[in-house]
């Protein structure tokens, strides 16, 4: 049941960094406009208002909806149409908890029967990442801050040997994309502050020295403490947590 290290964790477009068909292509955009919340949770997706904004027929439209209803960053009920998945404390809990729950079984798998390819790529991912300052702000260079922070987090998993592990710990992972967005861009900063570079190094270091133990803690800690001051951020816009999806 193994995977190549890269087909593992990428979703990112094809080879060539193009997305093969428009419905792929709307896919992606509006994928980004949810996690970096230019669509606030719980807002109506109106196919009118999309295919203006992103210049796109209905069939793609639709294809890339349903495509991002499967990954419950959408949601859809009967007649009354898409609208952006709510965001609540019990989600953003719900999320941290389960990822640690999978993550820490495909963690000490990977660390236990990782081989030299799952070392190497663990590297090279860890080097992409700590090369890239974390953004203040959004653009270019936060995109492609994320796209190196998913690949660091997928890499240290990539050799549990599990399809189902990764592919879950995957769509989790941009669920928790959510909430560290909200984060950032709702979190008063001087109230936010933590060493993030250090965490990333504390978990890479004990992967990378075969620890389990040492490793699966470190992880844990970085996701209660995103999750703590995401529901802290929470409490404070009521706005963004809709009563009803």
């Amino acid at each position: 049941m193994k995977r190549s290290v890269a087909a593992a964790y990428s979703t990112e477009p094809d080879h060539d960094g193009l997305p093969r068909t428009i419905a792929e292509s709307i896919y992606h955009r509006i994928r980004q406009d949810i996690l970096w919340m230019r669509l606030a949770p719980g807002s109506p997706l109106r196919s009118d208002e999309l295919r203006a904004r992103y210049d796109v027929g209905i069939s793609p439209l639709r294809e890339a909806l349903t495509r991002l209803v499967s990954e419950r960053l959408v949601t859809s009920v009967g007649q009354r149409g898409f609208r952006v998945a709510p965001l609540t404390a019990y989600d953003v809990e719900d999320t941290m908890m389960t990822r640690i729950v999978i993550e820490r079984e495909a963690l000490a798998q990977s660390i236990e029967n990782g081989d030299i390819a799952w070392e190497t790529a663990l590297v090279a991912a860890f080097h992409g990442l700590s090369r890239n300052p974390i953004p203040k702000e959004p653009g270019a260079a936060t995109e492609i801050w994320a796209r190196h922070h998913r690949q660091f987090h997928m890499a240290l998993l990539s050799g549990c040997g599990s399809r189902w592990q990764l592919e879950l710990a995957g769509l989790l992972f941009d669920q928790a994309e959510r909430h560290r967005m909200l984060r950032s861009n709702f979190g008063p900063q001087q109230k936010l502050k933590r060493d993030t570079e250090r965490e990333h190094r504390r978990i890479f270091d004990a992967a990378l020295s075969r620890d389990v133990d040492g490793a699966v803690r470190a992880l844990e800690k970085h996701y209660k403490t995103t999750g703590k001051q995401v529901v802290a951020v929470l409490s404070r816009i009521p706005r963004l947590v809709p009563k009803r999806a």
